[in-house]
């Protein structure tokens, strides 16, 4: 039977974390993670990662240990972006980068290839891409440069929006990202905290590939870690300007704000990662992203569950939650097909659907 918490209960703040497992089963502190945190997602890494089939066990058994636990399907996510984020090798159909994609392909070319994307992804579980890449990088020493479609804006939201159609064709989830884009840096924020180098405190470039997309109707974005001076003295991730006046009220956005990694250097250089989320948490975002430490899951969940100031934000971001997950349809692909497909796989390769 599912259990009903309350805001003052750690699972009921587990619902807002996306968090990391160790390896490709699952084990005992996945069921933990799963069924007494009751975490509302999970990210996979190459780490979790064998054959497809070993996919395909994975999500399934995550999702049995889920639905007994609160009636409602996880989020499964990866990075399948393309290029030199790919979590899923062959015979998963391998993405060229998509710089090349905005270069050689047509966005008709790159929707029916988000689609068989898409569609491999739901055949093995997975419900949700951490794609696509809609920052506008200035020059090739942005550390977006080889993810991102194009330098133009308009072609990065044509090239965004086809692969977000196709994605979504496919039966996965898209994640826009990332906001309010990092195509104005020279930074990593994997390692450090990137600044915005533009000046332009409208951002006109950055923030017309997410207008559109949001305008498109896609589900989820995920933000940046990002310092925009003209802004706000925090980054993007913790800072209400960005998420709330800009992503919820200028751009009109209604689905689910994503944080990047909150272990990422960027972030994590400054504040703890549970103190990190109850900022985000504050500022706007929903879903908050912890991709390598299950302790600090459960710290983040404890600390959220004592701070009564809280309450109503995270009413706010489960109720987005709920409905994004409820949405999802459960795969009813059986293990033969999953190897029937990808032994095929090699023979139909190819650029097209």
């Amino acid at each position: 039977m599912q259990q009903q918490n309350n805001a003052g209960d750690p699972p009921f703040w587990g619902q807002l974390l996306m968090v990391g497992l160790p390896g490709p089963r699952v084990d005992a502190l996945a069921r933990e993670l799963v069924r007494e945190l009751q975490v509302g997602g999970i990210i996979l890494f190459a780490r979790n990662i064998e054959t497809p089939e070993q996919v395909w066990e994975l999500c399934r058994e995550l999702q049995k240990e889920a639905l007994a636990a609160t009636g409602r399907p996880l989020l499964i996510s990866v990075d399948q972006e393309g290029g030199p984020v790919q979590r899923l090798k062959e015979p998963f159909t391998i993405i060229p980068p998509a710089r090349d994609l905005g270069i050689t392909a047509t966005p008709e070319e790159v929707e029916d290839l988000s689609r068989r994307v898409g569609r491999e992804l739901a055949l093995v579980g997975i419900n949700m891409n951490l794609a696509p890449v809609l920052d506008v990088p200035r020059s090739p020493s942005c550390p977006l440069w080889h993810r991102a479609y194009s330098s133009d804006p308009e072609r990065a939201a044509r090239y965004g929006l086809a692969a977000i159609r196709g994605y979504l064709a496919g039966g996965a989830i898209p994640v826009a990202k990332h906001f309010p884009g990092l195509g104005d840096t020279m930074a990593d924020s994997h390692e450090v905290l990137p600044r915005a180098l533009s000046g332009d405190a409208k951002r006109e470039a950055d923030i017309f590939p997410f207008l559109k997309a949001a305008a498109a109707g896609v589900p989820a974005v995920m933000t940046a870690h990002l310092l925009v001076p003209e802004w706000d003295d925090r980054p993007a991730t913790l800072s209400s300007v960005a998420l709330e006046d800009w992503l919820r009220r200028h751009l009109k956005f209604p689905g689910v704000i994503i944080t990047d990694d909150l272990e990422m250097g960027a972030i994590a250089s400054q504040l703890p990662v549970a103190r990190a989320a109850r900022e985000a948490l504050a500022a706007g975002a929903d879903l908050l992203l912890i991709c390598n430490n299950p302790q600090a899951a459960w710290e983040t969940a404890r600390l959220l569950a004592g701070d009564a100031d809280l309450a109503t934000r995270g009413q706010v971001a489960a109720g987005r939650l709920r409905c994004l997950r409820e949405s999802i349809n459960l795969p009813h692909y059986g293990l033969q097909e999953v190897t029937e497909y990808f032994r095929k796989q090699p023979e139909i390769r190819g650029a097209g659907g």
